[in-house]
């Protein structure tokens, strides 16, 4: 190819026609699963399945609007045109606004991203959509790292929280609120103490966000203490753990 530009190969031109579909499609797989096994390792609410589906789905929606037009005159992006405004709606159901803290915007980033990487793919760059694919990777791994030096550590707390046992509902309350900021299940313990129970939780204490489900915790009417002391320093590998 002359110049500097490279040269991706576009499938369309170099594939017999039943072969195209179903290569683009296991190379979207394969991206999606990627990217996905990345999100599951982090415990975020979009992770393999949904992120392998996302990617899968943009493919599909661009190859069948590409067949649709065929050799026409029709607009052969009509159909993709819409994966952008359509995964607006995912990436928003996976933010959420808490208490002045916003939660869920790199898995918002990520859907988004994934979806125009499943649309490169459709359009018949695989190798294109690979190469994006590790990109991807590489940034969620690594400027997390690079967070870290500019921003700073976590720094780790444990919070004990004394509570009213009501029938065991007040139990289900807290875990619920666990589940929903994504607290790991390793960094939290229940036992009974007298005639109430304790929740032992572990958590970062030096980031807004990290910290954001104790506020919601503490207007559980069933919850009559709470203490916290701090913890020494973490490794990076027990840090990635939590």
């Amino acid at each position: 190819m002359p110049g500097n530009y490279i040269y991706w190969g576009n499938l369309y031109d170099e594939l017999a026609q039943p072969w195209v579909g179903i290569v683009l499609i296991l190379t979207s797989v394969v991206c999606g699963t990627i990217i996905g096994v990345e999100r599951e390792s982090k415990d975020k609410p979009a992770g393999l399945r949904t992120v392998s589906l996302i990617c899968v789905g943009s493919t599909i929606f661009t190859f069948a609007s590409i067949m649709i037009a065929g050799e026409s005159f029709a607009d052969r992006g009509r159909i993709a045109a819409q994966i952008v405004t359509g995964i607006g709606f995912l990436g928003a159901g996976a933010i959420i606004r808490e208490r002045g803290t916003v939660v869920g915007m790199t898995t918002g980033a990520t859907i988004w991203t994934v979806a125009a990487i499943g649309l490169i793919v459709g359009m018949g760059y695989a190798v294109a959509g690979l190469a994006l694919t590790f990109v991807v990777v590489a940034m969620l791994t690594f400027v997390r790292r690079f967070e870290r030096q500019v921003f700073g550590s976590c720094q780790y707390s444990k919070c004990r929280l004394l509570y009213r046992i009501g029938k065991g509902k007040t139990r289900i309350r807290l875990l619920r609120i666990l589940d929903k900021y994504h607290i790991p299940d390793h960094t939290w313990i229940i036992a009974p103490q007298d005639d109430l129970e304790v929740l032992d939780v572990e958590y970062c204490h030096s980031h807004r966000g990290h910290r954001a489900f104790l506020f919601e915790m503490i207007e559980v009417p069933e919850v009559v203490e709470i203490q916290s002391q701090s913890l020494p320093p973490r490794s990076e590998n027990e840090t990635d753990a939590l």
